[in-house]
């Protein structure tokens, strides 16, 4: 439209947020998609989110999405992703959504069920939410092993070398244990702490943060 501008247009800003954790007794990354408690989508799962009060952070923004989450604590980390400014995303008009990831410790995690799916499980998500968990998951499997503060705060203080291939696995679809393992291996601050016992088979490698 003729003499609109940008503020014009993209009046509203909102943040959704990627929660992810990791549940190590079932080895599966889960994704936070509470249920919708007002229109539009009403009744529907979606990732959760929160428009932007004038002259608030991002990130304060993503923690009063993550109340919805139903974590026992605070994430361990949370980072931005990318924006998404299709002008028909919403239904109620035109706005921008900058995607944030967050990152919850093992301990942290609650079990699949309420607001908790498995990432590669995850229901259909209302607005534009399946388009943003796709990309952002794409994003956040390039971070790993790479980014520390997203990787510590999934990982929590200590894993595996399953609990790696199967976090690995999870968000990036595929994974060559011996890359994984010299990636591992050149991590700062990561360092080898003996081997976990107790389980089947040959015992797994545990890794330790300092």
């Amino acid at each position: 439209m003729r003499g609109m501008t940008a503020p014009d247009i993209f009046s509203v800003v909102s943040v959704d947020v990627v929660a992810l954790a990791y549940d190590r007794s079932a080895r599966r990354v889960l994704v936070a998609a509470p249920v919708r408690t007002r229109d539009p989508f009403r009744g529907e799962t979606a990732l959760p989110g929160v428009v932007v009060h004038s002259g608030e952070r991002l990130v304060d923004a993503a923690h009063r999405a993550l109340d919805k989450v139903g974590a026992t604590s605070p994430p361990g980390a949370v980072g931005q992703l990318r924006t998404f400014d299709e002008p028909a995303r919403d239904p109620r008009g035109p706005s921008l959504s900058v995607a944030m990831w967050a990152a919850y410790a093992p301990s942290d995690a609650p079990p699949p069920g309420g607001p908790w799916f498995p990432v590669d499980d995850a229901p259909h998500l209302a607005f534009d939410h399946d388009r943003i968990l796709a990309a952002s998951r794409a994003i956040v499997a390039g971070m790993l092993w790479r980014d520390l503060d997203l990787t510590r705060a999934l990982t929590g203080p200590e894993l595996t070398a399953t609990d790696a291939v199967a976090i690995t696995e999870q968000l990036t679809g595929q994974v060559h244990r011996g890359n994984l393992n010299r990636d591992l291996a050149r991590l700062p601050g990561l360092v080898e702490a003996g081997l976990a016992h107790g389980g089947r088979g040959r015992p797994a490698k545990v890794w330790r943060w300092t």
